[in-house]
């Protein structure tokens, strides 16, 4: 009876294990779960300088583009850099509301095209149009379209 409890309680605690790990691999992936969720994150993140959300959604073509040496940064160096950019710079977005609204979007296979309308405290600011692609399962803003 003993070695039952044993192995039942053995049993759950590797269950739990199991159950964390899954839980912070999904809270730790980078880039977005759709072609939209990638622009619009993208485009918050780098209004606000959030340069963390900035790398965390950049695809490998932008992170090199940002790092600006010609390599591919890692996300910790990307964010690193930014942050030394960005030192002392202001927003201009701080504690202001920011919302878009999905004028077009287009995903064929592992790229995708999304048009946004980006709103300010409810005022339409501009429109961007991006593009973005899928490694891993996962989606990141990829820049600008190339066919526009």
């Amino acid at each position: 009876m003993k070695s039952k409890k044993t192995v039942i309680f053995i049993a759950c605690i590797a269950a739990v294990l199991i159950v964390s790990v899954a839980v912070m691999a999904l809270i730790g992936k980078k880039g977005a779960g759709d072609s939209v969720s990638a622009a619009r994150e993208y485009l918050e993140a780098s209004m606000r300088y959030d340069t963390k959300g900035m790398a965390n959604t950049a695809s490998d073509k932008i992170r090199q583009q940002l790092y600006n040496t010609g390599e591919i940064p890692t996300v910790k160096e990307l964010i690193k850099a930014l942050n030394k950019s960005y030192a002392g710079v202001p927003t201009g977005y701080e504690g202001k509301k920011i919302t878009f609204t999905v004028v077009d979007e287009y995903v064929s296979g592992n790229t995708g095209y999304v048009k946004l309308n980006v709103y300010v405290d409810g005022e339409k600011r501009f429109t961007r149009e991006c593009a973005t692609v899928k490694v891993g399962g996962r989606w990141y803003y990829d820049g600008e379209p190339e066919d526009k």
